[in-house]
């Protein structure tokens, strides 16, 4: 019998799971997160190693007894970085068999089970790949401009909105009050002053999103605006890539992943449906049906085993076990 290990590693944890290569999971670990080019490499290996201790203490299986590890990795956006990650996985492993990618292409996988497709992974920021029939991948990493990472970028947008409605460069919107509350503010010279001096931290940006929903459901005009043209650039990326590798008449999966795709408003959405259709009218959007430790679980039995076996039954059964929810 044959044991893999699928990794998924990202800013705010590393995950960890077990399991043969008949898709029967044999144990789940968890652990802090890390980016090895942010938190250094050291530290992202400690977190890897606890979450699959645990993993495989779950299993009763030794380390010695695995096969093939199969890791999504934050951070993987140069090729060098690839080879440096799988390198330093087979010295901390003992594992020769070893394949690292960028963590949003374990997310596609677990979205989509089409030989090629493309991801759109929106959380705190913003990353998407594409990926066609013969393998060859193009993941966007740093290519994607800060005024669209994500939510962060999507904060800073509502921000802006404010300040431009206060002086007059564009219509009154509900998300004034909400901001003046969230921050304290009286007007806009105060909002202003807490931006410009860099008041406002990275996670209180991360925290307006769910305003923006709220204005959007309301009605509110300019936060619909806001969310459809994020929508429609996040859709440019996809249909760029696609372009890019000659994919544009293909009938692909694009996934659709990550905590801002959850908004319940559809302004978001609708953006980047429209941008395929208008550019990639065969390419479908598709939510990620599972977290993408799943993804990188799936890519292993696929170099080791015949993918027939894995059946829904059998990962629905190991999601429920290990409170690994299904993201829809």
């Amino acid at each position: 019998m044959k044991y893999v290990v699928g990794i998924d590693q990202g800013a705010s944890k590393t995950h960890a799971i077990v399991g043969d290569e008949n898709g029967n999971i044999l144990g789940f670990g968890k652990s802090h997160g890390a980016c090895h080019s942010d938190t250094g490499i050291e530290y992202a290996m400690e977190a890897v190693n606890e979450a699959m201790k645990e993993a495989l203490n779950q299993a009763k299986l030794l380390l010695t007894q695995i096969d093939t590890i199969v890791a999504g990795m934050s951070g993987v956006d140069w090729d060098f970085e690839v080879r440096l990650l799988e390198e330093k996985l087979k010295q901390v492993t003992g594992i020769h068999n070893i394949i690292v990618l960028n963590d949003c292409i374990i997310a596609m996988r677990a979205g989509s089970s089409r030989k090629s497709g493309a991801v759109l992974c929106a959380g705190s920021g913003l990353n998407c790949a594409v990926r066609d029939k013969e393998g060859k991948e193009f993941v966007y990493g740093f290519y994607i401009d800060d005024a669209y990472q994500g939510g962060s970028a999507l904060g800073r947008a509502c921000v802006k909105a404010v300040i431009d409605a206060q002086v007059g460069l564009q219509e009154e919107t509900l998300l004034t009050e909400m901001l003046f509350e969230k921050f304290g503010c009286r007007n806009g010279d105060e909002l202003l002053y807490k931006k410009v001096t860099q008041a406002i931290s990275l996670k209180q940006y991360l925290e307006l999103p769910i305003l923006l929903e709220k204005a959007a459901h309301l009605g509110d005009r300019k936060a619909k605006e806001i969310l459809y043209h994020f929508g429609w650039q996040f859709g440019r990326y996809v249909s760029v890539a696609l372009k890019r590798m000659d994919m544009l008449d293909y009938e692909i999966d694009v996934v659709l992943s990550g905590s801002i795709f959850k908004c319940r408003e559809p302004e978001l959405r609708k953006g980047v449906i429209d941008n395929l259709l208008k550019e990639a009218p065969l390419a479908k959007t598709v939510d990620a049906i599972y977290e993408p430790i799943v993804g990188a679980y799936l890519i292993a039995l696929e170099n080791i085993s015949d993918e027939s076996k894995v059946k829904k039954e059998i990962i629905e059964k190991w999601c429920e076990h290990f409170r690994l929810k299904r993201v829809t």
